[in-house]
């Protein structure tokens, strides 16, 4: 704990002092949320909880948001400075389902970073959300494996902002690109695992109207210490197997000195874009792996398969349309791993680990698609992975933006099938259907806030029946 202040005061020091130094003569922006979010079920319905960065509790609740932030490049400027600090306090009924929420109350450290840019290059200090993709509308934000279902990590990435070109192929290829170690700093069940992150992606530039867009994203939980196995391997050697996705030395168990050492896990994205005069359309799919099997593709129909569609008129009825497909049934097969007269290429038992049993999991969420369901918190408030049986799905997705009268809204329907584990599949197999409609209404009438209304559902088999919705009061501004 100790350790922890120490860090947070840094980072501040870091973040104020330099800022200041910088441009002083700078504004600085702040935003402010009240909001209240209201459920007929003791949990908010499906999406009124997921994929809002872990920032809400799931139940009934009413919070108080704050953000101090600034981007202090200036134009014509190779280098900047930039952070934000964005905080959450909120007063919730008990709810033993979530991750954070012990007696209902709590605060929140959503974001504190700081960023040093050059050019297109970043280096990031603390936590910071993904940037939202897919106009928000995509059940996982267009990555199977790393949604914005879970609260931000805090860690240190260097990364390209954007697309680079490459001095021999300037016209047809770019390149994007992180490194990245973050702390998982929440209970579990390997206390102080570390996740390392890198990823890189090329954009193959084929013509006027066209390009494709091909990569990978690979994750390890490695290091931290077993309440039962005692401490994992954590030296620099083994952080340089965890990178280069190694088996274990001498000083890590059996299994990962067979397999690779840590917890390891990514996807692969492959992304077709046409830019047209009056439509730009986006297809995608992310496919995600757990082991060989995986990269090599023999549960290649797993994944996350979307279709977008920009009409390219932001204020007309519809702006954009979105279509979405994730199936997790395969897991490269359905022989058992454990049986010896047969290769270990099934049951890949997504976002689970027999060492890292908190699995793909962060402060109770489930970092990665939000159909993914968590095992309940425990009574020391840790959670073990996703449940077994129900990380088998296929799952529908439709979504809708667009703006009438200067009011924009989303809307979002999904549908979604849980099959059951291999051996054990549901006779009868419980099924989800959820709904959001939001509005967001800017400034009217000398109001000096922006409100939000959202209202949501799930029927089905598989939640309870609920109805819910939120409201929003939002003020924005400089200092």
């Amino acid at each position: 704990m100790k350790q922890f202040f120490i860090k947070i005061t840094l980072v501040l020091y870091l973040i104020f002092g330099l800022s200041s130094a910088y441009a002083q003569d700078e504004n600085f922006n702040y935003l402010v949320t009240l909001g209240s979010g209201l459920s007929s079920e003791t949990t908010l319905p499906f999406w009124l909880e997921s994929n809002r960065f872990g920032s809400v509790p799931n139940t009934d609740y009413l919070l108080l948001n704050a953000s101090i932030y600034a981007d202090l490049k200036k134009e014509n400027k190779d280098f900047g400075i930039a952070y934000k600090l964005n905080a959450t306090g909120f007063i919730g009924n008990e709810n033993a389902t979530t991750g954070y929420v012990a007696d209902g109350n709590s605060v929140l450290i959503n974001e504190l970073y700081l960023r040093l840019q050059y050019k297109n290059w970043a280096m990031d200090f603390g936590n910071i959300y993904d940037e939202i993709k897919w106009e928000g509308l995509s059940s996982a934000n267009g990555n199977i494996v790393k949604s914005n279902n879970a609260r931000a990590m805090p860690g240190i990435n260097i990364k390209t902002l954007d697309y680079i070109k490459l001095p021999f192929a300037k016209k047809w290829l770019r390149i994007q690109l992180n490194f990245a170690n973050y702390w998982l700093n929440d209970n579990r069940v390997v206390a102080d695992a570390m996740l390392h992150h890198k990823s890189l992606y090329f954009k193959f530039i084929t013509g006027h109207k066209f390009s494709i867009e091909a990569g990978i994203d690979h994750y390890a939980q490695w290091g931290g210490t077993h309440p039962t196995l005692g401490d994992q391997p954590s030296s620099f050697k083994d952080f340089l197997r965890v990178v280069t996705g190694s088996s274990g030395g001498s000083n890590s168990l059996e299994t990962d000195q067979l397999n690779v050492l840590g917890n390891q896990l990514g996807s692969y994205l492959l992304q077709f874009n046409y830019t047209g005069e009056t439509t730009d359309w986006n297809f995608y799919y992310s496919h995600l792996f757990e082991d060989g099997s995986g990269m090599e593709m023999q549960n290649w129909m797993d994944g996350l398969y979307g279709l977008m569609v920009d009409l390219k008129k932001p204020q007309a009825t519809i702006s954009h349309l979105l279509a979405e497909f994730t199936y997790t049934a395969n897991m490269s097969g359905e022989n058992p791993p454990d049986v010896p007269e047969l290769p270990a290429r099934g049951w890949d038992n997504y976002f689970n680990n027999s060492v890292y049993e908190s699995g793909w999991t962060y402060f109770g969420s489930t970092i990665g698609s939000p159909y993914f369901t968590t095992v309940p918190v425990d009574e020391d408030g840790i959670t073990k992975g996703v449940i077994r049986g129900d990380n088998r799905f296929m799952a529908f997705n439709i979504g809708a933006k667009g703006s009438f009268h200067h009011i924009n809204y989303k809307a979002m329907l999904s549908h979604t099938t849980y099959f059951g584990w291999f051996d054990q599949e549901y006779e009868v197999k419980p099924t989800q259907f959820s709904g959001l409609l939001e509005f967001n209404i800017p400034q009217f009438h000398n109001i000096p806030f922006d409100i939000s209304l959202s209202g949501s559902f799930d029927t089905g088999t598989y939640r309870p029946v609920n109805f819910g919705g939120f409201i929003t009061l939002t003020r924005s501004g400089l200092f």
